[in-house]
């Protein structure tokens, strides 16, 4: 890790440790000065122009019972299932309160451990003979990072604290590696870019392309795959699934995994890397924004 990289992260945690307590007197100034840390820019909440602007008026401006549903792993699933969309979802081995429940000789012999709550918290088990509990533990304790006293560190509102933990089965893959993560921005019922994540198990690499799978040169977070992924199997089916399971909500990324033609859903993501991660270059920032309407919501409002 950079040392800027280093001095940005502290400076976000120190930020987030002084004030999160008072953020619900004036959640907007918190966010505009976090943003000032993590995007590097002042954000105009009152007139948002930017994705990530967007994705912050978001969290303060819409919120149905719904979102708070789907944002658990488990509760996605049976949303999905709900949707007649059962031949996507991954096998669910067990799940349970907290870790310590775990009884690890009644798992198979690969699998994977996730928090409900998080993105962060998971675990992958490809022989229980070399599982490392002790980093098992630490993978899932990203969930305690999230939460303080019941608020979430970026005020992303769907969440609560309410975290679970859930065993699925690992999918298998050619190479043996992790599978590719197709993260799908949809809007209001529509698919209109993704990113592609690869090598997460190695050092993790992320892509992005417009909808018709056309490389975009954009980075956030991570460096772009030198061996850029192509357009998977059965693509178009994928863009049908991201319509059905988004069409209840103005903006969520559908993440869905694609094994050789067969689609697995992932989970459903409300705020995008918290809407606190910047884009390289930044027009990227105002490019995607354009995608997000938020004039229906505040018509709602």
């Amino acid at each position: 890790m950079k040392n800027g990289t280093l001095i940005e992260s502290f400076r976000k945690k120190t930020y987030v440790k002084i004030h999160i307590k008072k953020s619900k007197n004036n959640p907007e100034k918190y966010l505009i000065n976090l943003g000032k840390i993590c995007l590097k820019y002042k954000m105009n909440l009152n007139d948002p122009q930017t994705f990530n602007e967007k994705l912050n008026w978001y969290k303060l401006n819409y919120h149905n019972e719904l979102m708070d549903f789907v944002v658990d792993k488990i509760n996605a699933k049976k949303y999905v299932l709900s949707k007649n969309l059962d031949d996507i979802i991954i096998k669910t081995i067990g799940t349970y309160s907290n870790i310590e429940d775990i009884d690890y000789n009644s798992l198979p012999n690969s699998f994977v451990v996730k928090n409900t709550l998080d993105s962060g918290g998971v675990y992958i088990c490809k022989d229980k003979k070399n599982i490392n509990i002790n980093k098992l533990k630490e993978k899932l304790s990203s969930f305690k990072k999230e939460m303080f006293d019941g608020v979430h560190w970026a005020l992303e509102t769907a969440y609560s604290e309410n975290n679970k933990i859930i065993v699925e089965e690992l999918i298998d893959t050619l190479d043996g590696h992790s599978p590719a993560d197709y993260k799908f921005f949809c809007f209001n019922g529509e698919p209109e870019f993704l990113f592609v994540g690869t090598e997460r198990d190695i050092d993790v690499k992320f892509d992005f392309y417009d909808i018709n799978f056309n490389w975009l040169n954009v980075r956030q977070g991570h460096k772009n795959n030198l061996n850029r992924p192509k357009k998977p199997k059965n693509y178009e089916r994928m863009l049908d699934i991201c319509r059905i399971l988004s069409k209840d909500f103005p903006h969520v990324r559908v993440d869905l995994y694609n094994i050789d033609g067969k689609i697995y859903f992932g989970e459903l993501t409300f705020y995008h890397f918290a809407g606190l991660t910047p884009f390289e270059p930044r027009k990227w920032d105002y490019e995607f924004g354009k995608f997000f309407d938020i004039t229906k919501i505040q018509h709602l409002k």
